[in-house]
């Protein structure tokens, strides 16, 4: 049996979930931001249709079709992602 990747979720409120992503470090590689938030929406479903951000670190996972990897994800034994949700404002000129 193959090596399981798995990443910590952080909740909007707080729970904390182990999800599952691949099975292989080629499909590590070739994982997504957005394969990654179907698979917390389907763990964490109050999570889900929200505009939310995923954070890992002090980075913000941003683009849904970059892939994990480039975040460097795939090289952290038990990554963790907090989510938090986008609030409008900012800044206009």
């Amino acid at each position: 049996m193959g090596k399981i990747y798995q990443v910590v979720v952080v909740g909007l409120r707080g729970r904390k979930v182990m999800i599952d992503l691949c099975n292989t470090e080629e499909q590590m590689k070739n994982m997504t931001v957005l394969q990654l938030r179907e698979k917390i929406a389907q763990k964490l479903p109050d999570s889900a249709g929200q505009d939310t951000w995923l954070i890992h670190g002090d980075t913000t996972l941003e683009g849904d079709s970059d892939l994990l990897s480039k975040y460097g994800i795939h090289r952290i034994p038990m990554p963790v992602i907090n989510i938090t949700i986008r609030s409008p404002g900012g800044l206009t000129a």
